[in-house]
């Protein structure tokens, strides 16, 4: 089987994932990796953060890099519940 490549099926180059791109959120994810690779995804797209899937506890945790003496993660049972806390923290902390 030939790998996608960089291109993916398409042959054309992939953007990477916007923060205004749609977000596959459900209550639970199916499986740790596709939790895992939620977790990246989200990431990937709210730079100055960094975010966890833990497993063991079945709970994502999010940590602001910009921000100095942050009280610690903040942390959801599912991406819709981190986004909107995410958003809440960066709106607070805005210019």
């Amino acid at each position: 089987m030939e790998s996608d490549g960089p291109h993916g099926h398409t042959g054309k180059p992939q953007r990477p994932p916007s923060r205004h791109d749609p977000v596959p959120i459900g209550p639970h994810p199916a499986s740790t990796d596709n939790a895992t690779d939620l977790a990246r995804d989200l990431e990937a797209r709210h730079p100055g953060w960094v975010i966890l899937w833990r497993h063991w506890a079945r709970r994502y945790w999010a940590f602001p890099t910009w921000l100095p003496n942050t009280p610690g993660p903040i942390e959801a049972r599912n991406l819709q519940d981190l986004l909107t806390q995410i958003n809440d923290l960066e709106f607070q902390h805005s210019p």
